[in-house]
């Protein structure tokens, strides 16, 4: 699909929604699109991307496939 059908058939979409709470998120996330500011993190954010970076460097990760089989396991529990 080209990028001139993607938009028609996104404009297609967006016309048939009537529900407001939905219109409003698709423009709260254009608006995330084209915003071009630099999102400021605070020092519990930067704390927490420290702690991340020590759990990685010191091999304390988890595969994709264990995570997505011990959700398995919780929801069907």
């Amino acid at each position: 699909m080209s990028t001139a059908e993607i938009k028609i058939d996104l404009i297609s979409k967006i016309i048939a929604i009537t529900d407001k709470a939905v219109l409003e998120e698709l423009v709260r996330l254009l608006r995330f699109q084209d915003d071009s500011s630099v999102y400021l993190t605070d020092e519990k954010e930067k704390l927490a991307v420290k702690e991340a970076r020590e759990e990685i460097a010191a091999g304390k990760t988890i595969s994709d496939f264990d995570v997505r089989k011990e959700s398995d396991k919780w929801l069907n529990s």
